[in-house]
């Protein structure tokens, strides 16, 4: 309960931003000196935050929850804090300079990696809860990594030219990303998969051309096997997964790879990743939500831009966001988020000629 003083007939309005969860049952709508009465609900999920809004002052009210947020879902969380963080790579003289711009450590740049020979696989790869500065190089088949528990370079061999590294998480559920690759064979994709904690296992898991796909899409807190088959395959347009929880194997025909940018995370915030696609051509997130089934559509971008999805307010829910350059390649481009929890946000960071992470990992 809150006591609020007002002037006399001076009226204001108590509105909570979670009233799902953070429910006003008094005191709305309010005049002069007054109780506001309100009642948080139970949670079984992962850490939330919501706000309540009492005639334009705002008591935030943080609540943990029963499960940790899964380290499969976070993206580029550098600082540990929740939140995604900006980052754009830079070539110098072909060396990959990271700006990492944290949401609670500030700028932070960082010389690693070679910008024509490695794939940027950013991910926590020693389990201290921060996102790690990686990169696998294609000549050699290597995953190097500047653990940030330590700031050491590990160095680890595994895949070979050719393979796409971009599937790297944790498949084990031990709280580390696991070194992991695709590979066509034979017209089948082939996994590789090294677990920090299970060891090496292959697995036979879409066709060839099939787009492979980060994700837990069962919240057990265990990577899944996922593909996107494109429309030239058959069935066309359709995610298959390979639940880790109970081995059941699912297909869901959604999207169109003609047009659309595959994007699956947690947006509803229930610990499992959604089925989600970005449409190029009108700017559109479709998905659908892994709490209640639902469909939900929402305008967010336009043709051009860059899907850069991220928990960038950190209340355990995947933010729509995209990145848009500037017409002027040494000019920054933006960051444009919409935040489930605060709203519309725009931040200018990296410019045309670098690479977004935010994207890059999504394998587009």
């Amino acid at each position: 309960m809150i006591s609020v003083t007002a002037g006399t007939n001076c009226d204001y309005s108590v509105i909570s931003n979670a009233p799902d969860w953070l429910i006003v049952n008094a005191g709305n709508p309010g005049s002069g000196n007054g109780l506001v009465n309100f009642t948080i609900q139970p949670n079984s999920g992962v850490a939330r935050t919501g706000t309540i809004n009492i005639g334009g002052t705002i008591l935030t009210v943080n609540q943990l929850g029963t499960n940790a947020a899964p380290s499969v879902n976070r993206v580029l969380d550098f600082d540990g804090d929740g939140r995604t963080d900006y980052s754009a790579i830079q070539n110098s003289g072909d060396a990959m300079i990271w700006h990492n711009y944290r949401s609670a450590g500030g700028y932070a740049p960082i010389s690693f990696g070679s910008f024509t020979d490695d794939v940027a696989i950013p991910n926590d790869y020693d389990g201290d809860g921060k996102t790690d500065v990686a990169v696998w190089r294609s000549s050699n088949g290597t995953f190097y990594v500047l653990r940030s528990s330590n700031n050491t370079l590990q160095a680890f061999q595994f895949g070979q030219a050719g393979d796409n590294p971009n599937i790297s998480q944790d498949f084990d559920g031990d709280g580390k990303a696991d070194y992991a690759v695709t590979r066509a064979v034979n017209g089948n994709l082939i996994w590789y998969i090294f677990g920090s904690n299970s060891g090496f296992r292959t697995l036979q898991f879409g066709i060839g051309s099939d787009k492979p796909l980060r994700g837990d899409f069962d919240g057990d807190g265990k990577a899944d096997y996922a593909v996107y088959r494109p429309s030239n395959a058959s069935p066309a347009n359709t995610f298959f997964i390979r639940k880790s929880s109970n081995n059941e194997e699912i297909g869901v025909t959604f999207g169109s790879s003609a047009t659309d940018k595959i994007v699956p995370a947690d947006y509803d915030g229930d610990g499992k990743t959604d089925i989600a696609v970005w449409r190029s051509t009108n700017g559109v997130w479709y998905y659908l939500k892994s709490s209640n089934g639902g469909f939900t559509a929402v305008q967010f971008g336009t043709s051009g831009d860059l899907p850069t999805p991220g928990d960038y307010d950190g209340d355990g829910k995947t933010d729509f966001a995209v990145w848009r350059l500037n017409a002027s390649a040494n000019e920054a481009g933006t960051f444009f988020v919409q935040n489930s929890l605060n709203g519309f946000s725009a931040f200018g960071w990296g410019n045309a000629q670098m690479k977004i992470p935010a994207n890059s990992i999504l394998g587009q």
